[in-house]
């Protein structure tokens, strides 16, 4: 009796075919920048680049957290004094005044600035420290320009009026007694409350924008580092996925 050898159907459907894994990979080969036929080369069992460059990238990470944790600041900074500057700007345009103008004015576009100086810095750009920097000196003159200008004319009157109006002034003078006296104390004390006002508004505006100020120009060094020592593939990598 005669054997006949009949072979899988499924069995010769799979050796023409070949292993879907082998095809894969090829695609994966003539794609561009990938030469590695090895398992799991540019798929999901192992990275597209060797170990070299990882380490590269992860000292580039380390370089840029000082750099990144400026840029943040700046961020906060430049939202901090947006925020501020466009509520005030209502208040301006009711009420108009040199000063009012000139400090909205002024925190406003120090907003503007400080949020570009957060763009520079994050880009790890070479003037973004002293970009920043300058801005917050900027910010304290407008702050020291308002607070002088407020003490420069500061009247007694214009408090006197201020605190009591002349329907309540009218009803005192028969009691002129009462009436010199709060005038008196309001010569007495407007003065101090003014002026140390303002000047511990100085003061305090020397340690935040100086302080700040300081921060910035001391970041320089973080950037300049970053940028010598980064591979300029490196950087481009970190700038889209480390934002």
């Amino acid at each position: 009796m005669e054997t006949r050898n009949e072979s899988d159907p499924a069995a010769s459907r799979r050796a023409g075919e070949g292993d879907p894994g082998d095809e894969s990979r090829l695609r994966r080969a003539s794609s561009p920048g990938v030469t590695d036929l090895s398992p799991g080369a540019g798929g999901g069992l192992g990275p597209p680049i060797g170990e070299g460059e990882l380490a590269l990238i992860r000292e580039a990470v380390v370089r840029r957290r000082k750099v990144k944790s400026a840029a943040d600041v700046a961020r906060s900074s430049a939202i901090v004094a947006l925020v501020i500057g466009f509520l005030a700007l209502p208040f301006v345009l009711l009420s108009p005044s040199l000063s009012g103008v000139v400090v909205v004015a002024g925190v406003i576009a120090v907003g503007v600035r400080e949020w570009t100086g957060y763009k520079k810095m994050r880009r790890a750009e070479a003037g973004a420290a002293g970009h920043l920097g300058w801005n917050q000196v900027a910010l304290l003159g407008v702050i020291t320009f308002y607070c002088l200008l407020e003490m420069a004319s500061f009247s007694p009157e214009e408090v006197k009026t201020a605190a009591i109006s002349p329907e309540v002034r009218s009803q005192l003078a028969t009691m002129p007694g009462m009436s010199a006296e709060i005038d008196k104390m309001i010569e007495t004390w407007a003065p101090y409350a003014v002026y140390g006002f303002y000047s511990v508004l100085i003061l305090v505006s020397v340690g935040f924008q100086g302080g700040l100020a300081l921060y910035y120009f001391s970041r320089r060094k973080y950037v300049e580092a970053f940028n010598r020592e980064t591979a300029e593939w490196v950087r481009k990598i970190l700038l889209e996925v480390c934002r």
